[in-house]
């Protein structure tokens, strides 16, 4: 099924057997885990309090994303006239191994949830303003220092250009108005996007398996003992240890 889903989006199935697992995405779309160096980074899920808000909790430690900071170097420029799994192979060797869905999404509605002074971040699926199309929740600060490369990015894509930036979810979109993605790549091009006004370009990839919620351990990991964070993730925090029993 997951499958017939995947290549119904214009997915390409690639089958991983020597990635190294030091970045990974586990769970399904609301309840889903990004690991990076083998520990959570961020974990997004339904708040689970009758209303459907969604929200998106990220760890304290920072040296999660400076990990995923050094991984980026290896993920410079991807061009948009490549072959999608050519142009993912660098990420591909990085994730765990199993079957992954990649494609190339051009003109994609989406809107960005950046994280609060709390470490968290919430939105209202299906909202007419603000909130249209699949979350896209950045792993490094948005919006993105560095006005320089923000304005090249802006001018490039003014003169034609669709630069590519990379995400990666836990499974394919059943509904491209309600689900998540994790920004691995791309923070600057995705501002110039915004900046120019223009639908932005990605390279998606998509893990394709089994529909089981991320482990609970993971979102005990990103709450960090933080007693507000742990009210508001209480439901999802049930649903996921009712679901390992």
């Amino acid at each position: 099924m997951i499958m017939r889903l995947a290549r119904s989006l214009g997915y390409d199935v690639v089958e991983v057997d020597d990635g190294d697992g030091t970045l990974a995405v586990g769970g399904h779309d609301g309840a889903s885990a990004l690991r990076v160096g083998w520990r959570p980074l961020i974990v997004e899920g339904y708040t689970g309090s009758g209303s459907i808000d969604r929200f998106a909790i990220r760890t304290r430690d920072a040296r999660h994303r400076e990990s995923l900071r050094d991984m980026r170097e290896r993920l410079r420029g991807p061009a948009s006239d490549t072959d999608p799994v050519d142009l993912a192979a660098p990420i591909l060797k990085l994730l765990a191994p199993g079957a992954y869905g990649v494609r190339r999404w051009p003109d994609a509605n989406v809107h960005i949830e950046p994280f609060g002074e709390n470490r968290s971040a919430w939105w209202y699926p299906y909202e007419p303003i603000g909130t249209e199309g699949t979350a896209v929740i950045p792993t490094d600060v948005w919006p993105p220092p560095g006005e320089d490369t923000v304005t090249e990015y802006a001018a490039a894509i003014a003169g034609g250009e669709r630069p590519l930036a990379v995400l990666l979810r836990s499974e394919p979109p059943g509904d491209e108005q309600d689900c998540a993605a994790f920004l691995i790549d791309g923070h600057h091009k995705l501002a110039a996007y915004r900046r120019t006004g223009t639908a932005p370009h990605f390279l998606d990839i998509a893990r394709l398996a089994d529909r089981r919620p991320c482990d609970p351990g993971d979102l005990r990991a990103v709450i960090g003992g933080d007693g507000s964070l742990e009210q508001s993730a209480s439901n999802l925090m049930r649903y996921l240890e009712h679901a390992r029993k």
